[in-house]
């Protein structure tokens, strides 16, 4: 049924087009020589309009939505690397940290995890926000050291024993964070609570204490 419909609508739309086409060899005879050039100026006057349209959404949604989702690596560091960020918050602001786990990439993010001892003695009195803060400070400079780039750094939990973060590869991932980070902001209660959007945050064992995205 299917296939007998499109074949009537194919030759209905070909009906269409040579008579058209005679149409516009009769109506404008200087311009057509043959009732053919009519029939082609009638696919022209169709079908380029269509073309460009598919031009213009192509350019405007697919293009887009694919530079979206392609991954910058430079945002992504090797398994050394991550190591050595790990060694670089020793004494900045943590006791003896160690990577507990390190995802590349997941939906456009890479997440680190890192646990530690606790803070060093200069630090044991410091807020929340000021832990955050340092340890968005020195992995910064060890991104702009390392690889030659401002990095965007998103802190989930920063806590005494335990630095959690995620650094956005692609423009989606990092649609993605800015909407996790408003949504704990909005929410009632644990921000770290909050239900995720439209992807999973990876989740590890909790160590507690004060935490939420900063």
């Amino acid at each position: 049924m299917i296939v007998d419909t499109f074949i009537i609508i194919v030759l209905l739309c070909i009906c269409g087009f040579m008579i058209g086409g005679y149409v516009i060899y009769r109506l404008y005879p200087e311009s057509t020589e043959r009732w053919e050039d009519g029939v082609s100026f009638m696919v022209h006057l169709v079908f380029d309009p269509l073309i460009s349209l598919s031009k213009f959404i192509y350019k405007k949604v697919v293009e887009k939505l694919l530079t979206d989702q392609t991954i910058d690596m430079t945002y992504m560091l090797t398994d050394q690397e991550t190591l050595d960020l790990v060694d670089t918050l020793k004494d900045h602001p943590y006791d003896t940290p160690a990577l507990a786990s390190y995802i590349p990439n997941t939906n456009g993010i890479s997440w680190i995890d890192i646990k530690a001892v606790g803070l060093v003695g200069r630090y044991k009195d410091v807020t929340y926000e000021q832990t955050a803060t340092i340890c968005r400070n020195v992995i910064e400079n060890y991104f702009m050291r390392t690889r030659g780039c401002q990095v965007a750094v998103y802190i989930r939990v920063a806590s005494p024993t335990r630095l959690y973060f995620a650094v956005p590869l692609s423009e989606a991932g990092k649609r993605f964070l800015d909407r996790q980070k408003e949504s704990a902001v909005e929410s009632v209660g644990d921000p770290v609570a909050a239900e995720p959007l439209t992807e999973t945050v990876p989740e590890r064992s909790a160590d507690t204490g004060e935490n939420g995205w900063s």
